[in-house]
């Protein structure tokens, strides 16, 4: 360890030496990296949260290639009567003006061009809704007599009593961005040079859904009520909140970070240099960030307050240790030198446990958590570079005036206090670690009762706009989420098949049936509803013949006699070569983890149901969403235990002992049992963000553990100190940057509860809390450990 100190010693001096150089080469690196700063993205998509390689997005995708995008902007309409002409007319004119200015919009559906199938003997005609405005009440009665009957109408375009009518957008499925325009001789490119479409990204999902609601408030009034819901809009609306809220956090924790450094240093140097070299180690990371192309999400969105926090306490240290050398000696290249001999090592330790914390998240099935594993681990070692090498060249080159020391021949208050914590944690040492134990032990208890949740929606205000509208929507027209499910026969008209259709049939029956206290199936809509509604309007319009017909060839005319009317509503339900179909189960936004058992026995219902006859595929945003929870869950406990073993060998290696590392990581598990302890007391839900607390404070917390036994070991085997000498000298040495990190890091944190959304709240409630206990764990659990360690010997008095 001597050695190593020397080693840094040596470093401080050839800092000084080359400080010119080394500013010139530092900047450079940093403009390198801040370069890259506008090509910064955002996605807050939920295919998002999960690798591209992932089986669930593979499938995901290998649907929206086939049928298009399921994520769909709704508007549900409220008035008193939307068949009456005053209404109709603005329905209309809303209808159009959406159609023509409407961004990326591939296809809208509402009942001024919903389908309306009709049909004689041998001959069909597929005609919108509307096809012929009505002249008079007496069509417009008809019409409405139609609409009314329609059963495909039904919680898809109207609700039971018509108070709710919806407008359907449906968005491009490809992206339009670097595609060029198509002329003649496109078609005879070979398909080998042609590269793979990108889908639809967030930025025009976001421009689509800005155009929408720019729209729509033009023909807002209290008689026509429009609700604007559908995951497009969450989607926009949770990446308005998240650009809202990182402008917020990030400027309430830089207005700390200068309230605090002018109380401790009371110069301007002080301040303005960990200031500048944060910022710039906060800057470079999410230029790197940009270099790789990897947006900024939901999860990921913490990295800049996050790093401000813990990067800021680097250079609080070593600012504290130079100042009060360079005051006393007036030698600046020697003061610089001895800061990195005196705490170099701690403070490299401190980064790389705080790194370690931070990178468990790398191995996540989430792929913003994994993400944020990546870049804050190396965000926080960016920090220490910048902090190790250009504040101490910054220090040497720019001019710095030497304090008058003033010489206390009394304790201040914080020494008393310090003192104090000494001497409760080695009076009381036994009862601390047993108090301790225990409270860790009714944690583990607790954690049982923990409440997994992934439901974006309820991150909202229950005012928030986003929320109400697609509340209303699954109250009023049963559901505003899909679930899609893919039924492939691997043959081609293999959907001819009548005994197939009538288990398709069952199945949609089935699902209609489902109902439970938090989720229902609002409505299924399948090739069934098309083929019935074929075989009807063949028939007079009869309602006995609403049915599939048993004759395969029959079905096979009827199909084709559909497709040859002019109407391309087919390709939203079969394939081009009739072997696959696609059933979309209609149901509200709810807790994801509510329907994660749902999609178990729907797999299981699928597979009895079908047998051989076809394989099944289930999709779409729901099981997305419960995929995310799921991976999210499995790999938070891989996290904690991979950040615990990395961060143990560690602190083994740091006091060169087996035995006493493992010891030291006592007081860090505290506070994890206490933000456990926490959730389950405020009926808080382990969510994206709760799941973070733990490695987050796990190598956060280690950082005062790592002062604390770093300066402990020199006071107690260098200048072998008793005990009760080593813990009051250490916390009287250390204890004052303990503190003043400890504040500005929970103050980081708990500026999220400024945040627009609940979960932003929760994360930062727990871990502001869970960091300020780790102190305590520190001042407290960690000196009563040494104490039973070395009881034995014998004190000096």
């Amino acid at each position: 360890m001597q050695k190593i100190d020397q080693y840094l010693y040596t470093i401080g001096r050839n800092i000084t030496t080359y400080k010119y150089l080394i500013v010139s080469l530092m900047f450079i690196l940093i403009l390198t990296l801040v370069s890259n700063l506008p090509k910064t993205t955002i996605d807050t998509s939920t295919e998002g949260f999960l690798h591209e390689n992932d089986p669930k997005i593979l499938e995901y995708n290998a649907f929206r290639d086939q049928f298009g995008r399921d994520e769909r902007i709704a508007l549900a309409i409220k008035t008193n009567d939307i068949f009456n002409f005053k209404h109709l007319n603005k329905l209309k004119k809303l209808h159009n003006e959406l159609k023509d200015n409407t961004p990326y919009l591939y296809d809208i559906t509402s009942l001024i061009n919903a389908r309306n199938t009709i049909g004689s003997e041998n001959s069909l005609l597929v005609e919108d809704l509307f096809e012929h405005w009505p002249k008079n009440q007496e069509e417009l009665d008809k019409i409405k007599n139609i609409a009314l009957k329609n059963p495909i109408y039904k919680n898809l375009l109207l609700n039971e009593d018509a108070s709710f009518t919806m407008i359907i957008l449906e968005s491009n499925t490809y992206s339009s961005l670097g595609v060029k325009e198509s002329d003649e001789f496109d078609d005879f490119e070979e398909t080998e040079e042609q590269t793979p479409r990108v889908f639809i990204t967030d930025k025009e999902n976001s421009q689509m859904v800005r155009k929408v609601k720019e729209i729509i408030e033009k023909y807002k009034s209290d008689d026509f009520e429009i609700y604007l819901a559908g995951s497009p809009s969450v989607t926009e609306y949770l990446k308005k909140s998240m650009q809202k809220d990182m402008a917020k956090f990030n400027g309430l924790i830089i207005l700390t970070i200068i309230v605090f450094l002018s109380l401790i240093f009371r110069r301007v140097s002080g301040v303005l240099l960990p200031l500048l070299t944060v910022i710039l180690a906060v800057l470079s990371t999410m230029g790197l960030m940009a270099y790789t192309a990897t947006p900024i999400k939901i999860p990921t969105q913490i990295i800049p307050s996050f790093l401000l926090a813990v990067g800021v306490g680097t250079s609080v240290h070593i600012l504290a240790i130079f100042y009060k050398h360079f005051d006393e000696y007036g030698d600046k290249q020697e003061a610089i030198a001895y800061t990195l001999q005196h705490s170099g090592f701690a403070i490299i330790m401190t980064s790389l446990t705080t790194a370690a914390g931070v990178a468990s998240f790398m191995i996540s099935a989430v792929a913003p958590v994994s993400d944020l594993g990546i870049f804050s681990s190396i965000g926080v070692l960016i920090a220490l570079l910048y902090s190790l090498i250009l504040l101490p060249a910054l220090l040497s080159i720019l001019p710095i005036k030497q304090k008058k020391l003033i010489k206390k021949d009394h304790q201040d208050i914080l020494d008393k206090i310090l003192n104090s914590f000494a001497y409760f944690s080695q009076t009381h040492a036994k009862k601390v670690v047993i108090f301790s134990l225990i409270f860790m032990a009714i944690s583990i208890f607790l954690a049982s009762h923990l409440k997994y949740s992934h439901n974006p929606l309820k991150w909202f205000d229950e005012k928030s706009d986003i929320r109400m509208a697609t509340e209303i929507i699954d109250k009023e027209l049963k559901g505003s989420i899909n679930l899609e499910i893919i039924i492939d026969t691997h043959k081609e008209n293999g959907l001819y098949n009548y005994e197939l259709l009538k288990k398709l049939e069952k199945i949609s029956k089935d699902a209609e049936l489902i109902k439970t206290d938090t989720y229902f199936v609002g409505k299924v809509i399948s090739i069934i509803d098309v083929i019935k509604e074929i075989h009807k309007a063949l028939n007079e319009n009869k309602n006995e013949y609403y049915v599939i017909p048993k004759d395969k060839q029959l079905i096979a005319q009827e199909i084709l006699l559909f497709e040859n009317s002019g109407s391309d509503d087919l390709e939203d339900f079969v394939d081009s070569k009739l072997s696959k179909a696609r059933i979309t189960y209609k149901m509200p936004w709810v807790d994801s983890v509510e329907y994660y058992e749902l999609i178990q026995e729907l797999q299981q219902y699928l597979k009895k149901e079908l047998g051989d006859s076809a394989s099944v595929t289930i999709t779409g945003m729901i099981p997305l969403l419960a995929e995310v929870i799921t991976s999210a869950i499995y790999s938070s406990g891989q996290s904690y235990l991979l950040a615990f073993v990395l961060i143990a060998f560690m602190m083994m290696f740091l006091l060169s002992s087996v035995k006493l590392g493992l010891i030291s990581m006592i007081p860090n598990l505290f506070p994890i049992f206490f933000t456990l302890a926490m959730m389950v007391v405020l009926d808080l839900p382990f969510d994206l963000f709760t799941m973070l607390v733990g490695s987050i404070i796990l190598g956060l917390a280690v950082d005062d553990t790592v002062h604390f036994m770093h300066n402990f070991r020199r006071y107690h085997h260098r200048e072998k100190k008793s005990v009760e000498d080593a813990v009051r000298y250490t916390l009287l040495e250390s204890g004052r940057a303990m503190l003043i990190t400890t504040i500005v890091l929970s103050i980081g944190f708990y500026v999220y509860l400024f945040a627009s959304m609940s979960n932003l709240f929760n994360f930062g409630l727990l871990a502001g809390s869970a960091i300020l206990v780790a102190l305590l764990s520190d001042l407290i659990l960690a000196p009563a450990l040494m104490a039973l360690l070395y009881k034995k010997e014998k004190k000096n008095v």
